[in-house]
């Protein structure tokens, strides 16, 4: 595997991961559209993590801040180690302490932070979606 800068080649593929994701499990989003994945990783750092070729995940950085803003790994190679590349790529990026947000209901995603070493600092129940801020323990 090997974690590296966004191309311009792998938008579409990036693009792809991010709709499938919105649509299957983002029931908030009203519409969700290819074109989403480029306003909403707009002025970011996205890596890339791609396994024989092919994009296996990605994630985005909102630099100044130090928060991963999007982090999405194909179902084909989920459990296989990318999202885990990603962070320490985005550990590797970070200036001082990563944050980020994660849905409530996301126990999945909960547990897999949890077990890359964030904590939950913040909750807010009453956002749509309801959230957690997470905070690296180990950067």
């Amino acid at each position: 595997m090997k974690v590296r800068p966004m191309k311009s080649g792998d938008r579409q593929a990036v693009a792809t991961i991010y709709l499938r994701d919105r649509q299957l499990d983002f029931p908030w989003v009203a519409k969700p559209d290819i074109a989403d994945f480029d306003r909403d990783s707009r002025g970011e750092r996205v890596l890339v993590a791609e396994i024989d070729g092919q994009i296996a995940g990605f994630a985005s950085l909102m630099r100044v801040m130090d928060f991963i803003h999007l982090l999405f790994v194909a179902p084909a190679f989920q459990h296989q180690g990318v999202g885990h590349a990603l962070i320490e790529a985005m550990r590797q990026e970070a200036v001082g302490t990563l944050t980020l947000k994660c849905v409530i209901r996301n126990e999945e995603a909960l547990k897999f932070y949890a077990h890359e070493g964030f904590a939950i600092k913040r909750e807010d129940r009453f956002a749509v979606p309801a959230n957690y801020t997470l905070v690296d323990t180990l950067n």
